[in-house]
């Protein structure tokens, strides 16, 4: 009876431990990714120096080290990301390759390493940091 006991409490504290943490809700596109390259629809090219995006939940941040960081809201959808930053000028985003406080991208590549986010404004690549 006692081998019982114990093996009921220990199942019972790896459920409640495993229940507690937030778990990532957009698969791989939750974490940290580094901007390699942005391609503007004007055929310009940029590579940003350490410019990250940072996907949790429903929270984006975009950081540049040495720079701005800004915080907004998203929404995922498997093949869409909408991005609404709310206290953030035009100004503030365009080193992160966006061309306004609402942005629409399609997801038009993501694995556990590599991200293509494309709008009407730019085509950006991203490697997980």
């Amino acid at each position: 009876m006692d081998t019982m006991k114990r093996y009921t409490i220990a199942v019972l504290l790896v459920l409640i431990v495993s229940a507690c943490g937030k778990t990532p809700i957009n698969g791989d596109l939750d974490g940290r990714w580094q901007i390699i390259k942005i391609e503007y629809t004007s055929g310009e090219e940029e590579t940003p120096e350490r410019a990250y995006y940072s996907v949790a939940l429903h929270t984006i941040n975009l950081m540049q080290v040495g720079g701005t960081s800004q915080t907004g809201n998203m929404e995922y959808t498997g093949d869409s990301l909408f991005v609404v930053m709310p206290i953030s000028t035009v100004e503030d985003l365009l080193p992160f390759g966006m061309n306004g406080t609402e942005q629409h991208f399609g997801v038009k590549e993501l694995t556990s390493k590599h991200l293509v986010l494309q709008s009407d404004y730019a085509r950006l690549e991203f490697r997980k940091f």
